[in-house]
């Protein structure tokens, strides 16, 4: 499911991805570096609020927020299912270790464009614990789920019970 984003969310996305680091790093914190590779904390801070916001958007959900020290592993909620979005360049859902799968479900995206998100598929934490795989990346062993092994994101809706959204509408929508 294509996501375009609004003007408004992307300097959103903006402004929270350079201040958590800004401010992290005025609390003596240093960002990690692996991830993504070769993009700065800074860049992945972005490319992870975009990918929340269009979370958020496509299924009407509250937007994200900006957390300083972390986020506890939830980054939206949809009633009292917790749901962490996670954004890759690999094709892999990927967690540091299986403790840091601490929502409900995982959603997956991807970057397409500079305001573009594709959100590709979900996974409940029970399934992922059950059925995923590791791999090193170049950083380390890594719990992995390939893409294509997870559930379709058009699925969400009766599984979870998510609003209505761009899967019933059957098109990418714009963000306000």
């Amino acid at each position: 499911m294509l996501i375009n984003l609004s003007r408004k969310d992307m300097h959103a996305s903006l402004m929270m991805g350079n201040d958590t680091v800004a401010i992290c790093r005025a609390l003596g914190f240093t960002p990690r570096k692996e991830v993504m590779g070769g993009l700065s904390r800074e860049e992945q801070n972005v490319i992870g609020f975009k990918a929340e916001f269009a979370v958020a958007r496509a299924f009407g959900l509250h937007p994200p927020v900006m957390s300083i020290i972390s986020d506890y592993g939830v980054d939206l909620w949809w009633n009292d299912i917790a749901i962490d979005v996670k954004s890759t360049t690999k094709d892999y859902l990927i967690f540091d270790t299986l403790k840091q799968f601490k929502a409900d479900v995982a959603i997956l995206t991807s970057p397409v464009e500079d305001s573009a998100v594709d959100i590709i598929g979900w996974v409940s934490r029970d399934q992922f614990l059950a059925e995923h795989g590791t791999k090193d990346f170049g950083y380390g062993i890594r719990c992995v789920m390939h893409k294509d092994e997870l559930q379709p994101i058009s699925d969400i809706k009766a599984q979870l019970g998510f609003p209505k959204s761009a899967i019933e509408l059957n098109q990418s929508i714009p963000t306000a």
